[in-house]
């Protein structure tokens, strides 16, 4: 897989807190939802680790709730420059919770920082674009969706950044087609970092 030759993508699998396994996925990726943690993106905690902490210990989840996460305080030195750091979470194959009654379909990315805020830096951006075309070629999901344009999800304030921007980061854009999210909407199965009034419980509803 392109994604994982990606010099900044450092694979902790299994090495995150965790008190389950994720079932598989019992379709085919349609969606890449691009999440933000509503974390800023210096603070303590605002990374994979401490992400997964979170979702397993005050959520009751498996595991961390996304496939990839980019962290901007952790950059690395590439032969391409500078870049944030990105956490394989998860198998591609997994089912996590992130989007709701979505999560079947969709793989879920974070990129750690409050974007209501923060702003985005050149190696996030350089981050984001690179696992965007590798996921592209790879094959990996047809479209791409915020958090709140996925639906039930039309309150969240996520994501905050311009995700099909950074796509284009320095001419690096991929062609993607665009394409509604699916309009029917039941119980919520998972939902990302915060969530309002913590409504999450520990089936991750």
């Amino acid at each position: 897989m392109n994604f994982s030759k990606l010099p900044q993508l450092v694979d902790m699998r299994g090495e995150l807190k965790s008190k389950g396994t994720y079932s598989k996925r019992s379709k085919s990726i349609t969606y890449r939802v691009w999440h933000h943690s509503l974390t800023k993106k210096y603070l303590a905690g605002s990374d994979a680790a401490g992400f997964a902490g979170y979702h397993v210990n005050t959520l009751g989840w498996p595991g961390i709730g996304y496939t990839f996460i980019i962290e901007p305080k952790n950059v690395i030195n590439t032969p391409n420059g500078k870049r944030a750091r990105i956490v394989y979470a998860n198998d591609i194959d997994r089912r996590t919770y992130h989007v709701g009654n979505s999560n079947q379909f969709s793989l879920g990315i974070c990129v750690a920082g409050d974007y209501r805020y923060d702003t985005m830096d050149e190696a996030t951006l350089a981050s984001i674009a690179e696992l965007h075309a590798a996921l592209v070629k790879d094959g990996v999901g047809k479209y791409d969706k915020a958090h709140n344009e996925m639906p039930g999800y039309s309150w969240k304030a996520c994501c905050q950044y311009n995700y099909r921007d950074a796509f284009d980061w320095k001419g690096s854009k991929t062609p993607v087609k665009p394409q509604p999210a699916p309009d029917v909407y039941t119980i919520q199965e998972g939902d990302t970092l915060w969530s309002i009034a913590h409504k999450d419980g520990t089936g991750g509803v």
